[in-house]
Order: structure tokens, then C-alpha cells, then sequence
């Protein structure tokens, strides 16, 4: 009977720490408050949805990063090209550019911001919307005049 107790204690604690968050969602909202404001955040992608297509789940490691003036990306594209690449080993949309015409502004409900901006890399312009909310999850919508928009959702790297 003891042997029994014991495991369901041991069983009743592991489920407890299983589900209990080292941070709560204050914490959680001021830091990504904080990051936002700051311009300092960087955002891991963890789907893709092309304008034509379906869903897709990204393996790889790809993020949108923000610091200061400058975004950085190293993300995939899934959809219509209408100009192809100079170089056809550097698909995707990648690049490490200044910011042009960036703008913050929280949403009506108060959890979460819209982050808009434009980048001009070497081949295509770009312009990013992206939605962050206090929890950190994101989304984000990249467009561009030579290529199909494409949206991507995951969460701020804390």
C-alpha cells in the first residue's frame, strides 16, 4: 500500500512540473513589451503559408530579426516568383538591410502591436506586417512586387 502511495505522489509532482511555467504571462508581456519597444526582437518562424498552397511546417531554424534600424532575415519562399534571382543558389529571402518607413502601433485590444516596415534588399523590395502579440506569438506577412506574398507564424525568441 505504501509502494502505491509513493508512486502516485511521484506521479502527482512530475504532472505538476510538467505544467507549470517557469514565467507567468506578465512577465511574459512586460519582456516582450520591453523587446518591442526597444526594437530589439527576433522572431522564429515555425509555418509557412504561401499566397498558393498549403500550410507548411518549417524544420530548419529560419527568423525575422530586429535591431535597431536594421531587420535581418534568413527565411524560406514558397509561392511565384515573377523575376528570378541573379544568383539561383540564393532563394529564399535573405538579407541584412536598414529599415525604411518602420512604424509601431499597439492594437485596439492592448496585447499585442502592429510592426510595418520596408526593406530594399540587392534583388527585391520588401515590405513586413507583422502582428506580435503579449505572448509572444507572431505573424507576419512579407510582400514584395517580384514575388507572391507569403505569411509566416511562430513565436519571439526570449
Amino acid at each position: 500500500m505504501k509502494l502505491i502511495f509513493n508512486f502516485a505522489v511521484l506521479v502527482s509532482l512530475l504532472v505538476l512540473a510538467a505544467c507549470s511555467s517557469s514565467r507567468t504571462l506578465p512577465e511574459t508581456a512586460n519582456e516582450v513589451a520591453r523587446k518591442v519597444q526597444s526594437k530589439d526582437f527576433s522572431i522564429r518562424a515555425n509555418y509557412a503559408n504561401p499566397m498558393r498552397g498549403s500550410q507548411l511546417y518549417l524544420t530548419s531554424e529560419y527568423d525575422l530579426r530586429i535591431k535597431n534600424d536594421s531587420a535581418f532575415a534568413f527565411l524560406p519562399y514558397y509561392g511565384v516568383a515573377y523575376m528570378a534571382p541573379f544568383n539561383p543558389a540564393e532563394g529564399g529571402i535573405k538579407f541584412a538591410e536598414p529599415m525604411e518607413d518602420y512604424s509601431l502601433v499597439p492594437n485596439k485590444k492592448n496585447n499585442g502591436w502592429f510592426v510595418r516596415f520596408k526593406v530594399n534588399a540587392r534583388e527585391y523590395n520588401y515590405v513586413f506586417s507583422i502582428t506580435i502579440f503579449a505572448n509572444g506569438n507572431s505573424s507576419f506577412t512579407v510582400t514584395s512586387y517580384q514575388r507572391d506574398p507569403i505569411t509566416f507564424s511562430g513565436e519571439m525568441k526570449m
